[in-house]
Order: C-alpha cells, then sequence, then structure tokens
C-alpha cells in the first residue's frame, strides 16, 4: 500500500488559514500575517510542484524560529535591566500603588502641583512614572485635582 506524504490542496489551504499563512501567488511566496511585517517564506518544491507539508513546516518552522530570536532577545534585555540595576539603583520616587483614600487624594495632588510647575500640564503619562497605577489615577483625580486647585489658592475649574 502506498503511503500519501504530502497534503491535499484543499488540507494546505486549511492549515494555511488555521496557522495564520497567505500565500501570495504574484510573489510565489507565503506570508505570516501573524507576525509584524509579513515575513515571507519561499515555497519548498518538489520538481515543478510546491511539496504542501514540507512548505507548511518551514512556515511554521520560521515562526518559530522567529519567536525563540525575539525571546533570547527579550531575555538580553531583562539581563541588561538587571544589571544596570545593581550598578545603579533606579532613582524613582517611592511606588505609590499602595495608597488609598484621603493619602491617595494628597499625594495625588501634591505630584499634579510638581508636575505643573515644571510643566505645561500633568498628562496620565507623567504620573504614571511617578508611580501611581492607572486605576488610582482615574478614581482619585477630580478630588486631587480640586485639592491641588485649593492648595494653589486658585478657584476649581
Amino acid at each position: 500500500m502506498l503511503r500519501k506524504t504530502d497534503l491535499s490542496a484543499a488540507d494546505f489551504a486549511l492549515q494555511l488559514k488555521l496557522h495564520g499563512f497567505i500565500q501570495l501567488r504574484a510573489e510565489g511566496r507565503f506570508a505570516d500575517v501573524r507576525a509584524k511585517g509579513c515575513p515571507r517564506t519561499e515555497p519548498i518544491m518538489r520538481g515543478k510542484r510546491i511539496n504542501r507539508q514540507a512548505t507548511l513546516d518551514a512556515l511554521l518552522g520560521d515562526r518559530k524560529a522567529r519567536q525563540d530570536a525575539a525571546a533570547a532577545a527579550e531575555a538580553i534585555q531583562i539581563e541588561r535591566e538587571c544589571v544596570a540595576a545593581l550598578i545603579a539603583p533606579p532613582v524613582l520616587p517611592a511606588a505609590r500603588t499602595t495608597l488609598e483614600g484621603a493619602p491617595a487624594i494628597a499625594q495625588l495632588a501634591t505630584d499634579l502641583i510638581d508636575i505643573t510647575t515644571t510643566s505645561e500640564g500633568a498628562a496620565l503619562v507623567d504620573l504614571v512614572r511617578k508611580g501611581w497605577r492607572r486605576s488610582q489615577v482615574f478614581e482619585h483625580i477630580d478630588a486631587a485635582r480640586t485639592l491641588a486647585y485649593a492648595r494653589q489658592d486658585g478657584a476649581a475649574a
């Protein structure tokens, strides 16, 4: 009995869709639509015909290689950050994530005053850099803004 070693055209098309690949007939290559930039891969040929199983394996192998390279680059970056933290500890204010209620509003008002005295206004990014969680900012911003205006003898807008 002869054993089938290649995928049928319908199975190949289904596997391409399942794994997030498309065939670019104009280029004669396949693209990975799940990866940034849609990297291209050449088909594996058997004579004049595409070896579908080998091409699918090559597409999945290329994706795995890109994911492994990205993971390795991320691990290197994490290692660099750890070494940098050991050499020169980060100079950041104490995290404000543990503050709740009135102390959180008072500290947020102080931070708003500090940021607005050095720039045109306080953006969410500035407050996150100070150690606030986004949920804390959204929860306390109105009360903190009113308190900051009162501390500066301004009228609440």
